[in-house]
């Protein structure tokens, strides 16, 4: 197995509390991400072992998640692990205040047989899944921005 690793950012003219707490509530991530619900299976505030359960589209197709906190720092970090089909996608999310706002900076990362490393590198991030990142985190940043 290869570890796959991709890297996004964004500048986000709000304060990281306000970016950290939009961002720990899961049920509003359909707000900025296209074709996404998201449901609380947890009750309470976003905290280390919370989870949720999400319905997204990849390629036209549903594709559910099961998806558990594994770290909440309010402001500065978020981490969670999503699990679909047998492969658990890490994401880690890092705010820090810069420049009067708050930058982002998103790693996702999860484990792909060497060949489904080389298209995802060569095809499907530079095509499907960076552009599909950056869309959501410019949505993301519009609804900061604007409230």
């Amino acid at each position: 197995m290869a570890r796959l690793v991709q890297n996004y950012g964004i500048f986000i003219n709000a304060e990281p509390t306000a970016v950290y707490d939009y961002l720990a509530d899961f049920t509003k991530h359909g707000e900025w991400s296209e074709g996404l619900n998201v449901e609380a299976v947890s009750e309470g505030p976003t905290e280390v072992g919370s989870e949720f359960k999400s319905v997204g589209k990849q390629f036209r197709k549903d594709v559910a998640n099961d998806i558990k906190v594994i770290e909440a720092q309010r402001p500065s970090r978020l981490a969670f692990v999503a699990s679909a089909d047998g492969t658990d996608f890490l994401q880690e999310i890092d705010l820090s205040e810069s420049g009067g706002g708050t930058r982002l900076q998103r790693r996702l990362s999860f484990d792909a047989n060497p060949l489904l490393k080389i298209i995802f590198d060569l095809v499907i991030g530079p095509f499907f899944a960076g552009p599909t990142m950056n869309k959501a985190l410019r949505n993301f940043k519009a609804k900061l921005e604007e409230s």
